[in-house]
């Protein structure tokens, strides 16, 4: 939706992370409020946070690839020294 919208790939990636990651700290506090600590949903919100991790490097992993098929579809014939160039900020010519 980002590249659609003209985002390039670090604000398209960082608002993709923003949207998925936004108010979680919240949660877990209104349900140790509202159920107690000793409640199944209250103690599946605290673990939340250990399954997070996992969750988010596999997220990345997806994000990394999506930039790759959407977003650097210009550096697919490039050498690796035309992208080293192009990421310094040179010009290239083919």
């Amino acid at each position: 939706m980002g590249r659609k919208a003209g985002a390039d790939y670090p604000k398209t990636a960082s608002i993709a992370f923003t949207a998925s990651g936004n108010n979680f700290e919240l949660a877990i506090a209104v349900a140790v409020a509202v159920f107690g600590i000793n409640n199944g949903a209250a103690f599946a919100a605290v673990i939340g946070p250990l399954v997070e991790v996992p969750a988010l490097i596999a997220l990345v992993n997806a994000s990394l690839y999506f930039k790759r098929k959407y977003f650097d579809q210009s550096l697919d014939h490039a050498s690796p020294q035309d992208i080293a160039g192009r990421r310094a900020g040179a010009e290239i010519t083919y």
